[in-house]
């Protein structure tokens, strides 16, 4: 009896590790879901500084960050854009107090958004943030 149940058992192992269906995925045509994120700025930076917004961002290549905001003083100059992963930061400059510009990704990476005070002054920076 013993015997039995183990040939029956090795049987049932048997037939269940070779019978599991497989299926290939491949490459959708569907465009993939893109989780856009928008957030509020309330950042006060002082005088030639760098504050980044958020942490790292994975963006594809043509994807935008549309910065909306108001800064104070307005005769400031001040760097809206991201850093990429070599350091480099690539930036709309304003002059006039306000911002609302899209700033397009130019290759797949992980990126910070960043805003630069270029000015002897802190300035205040509100409005929001897209991505």
């Amino acid at each position: 009896m013993k015997r039995l149940w183990s040939v029956l058992l090795a049987c049932v192992l048997t037939v269940s590790c070779t019978v599991l269906p497989a299926n290939a995925v491949g490459p959708s045509d569907a465009p993939p879901a893109v989780s856009r994120v928008s957030g509020q700025l309330n950042h006060t930076i002082s005088a030639n500084n760098i504050t980044y917004v958020g942490g790292k961002i994975f963006l594809d290549r043509g994807e935008g960050i549309t910065y909306t905001c108001v800064y104070t003083p307005k005769s400031a100059s001040v760097d809206f854009g991201y850093v990429d992963a070599d350091g480099v930061f690539h930036k709309v400059n304003c002059t006039n107090g306000s911002i609302d510009e899209t700033i397009e990704i130019e290759e797949l990476g992980q990126y910070r958004l960043a805003i630069r005070n270029n000015d002897s002054r802190a300035v205040t920076v509100t409005g929001t943030v897209k991505y």
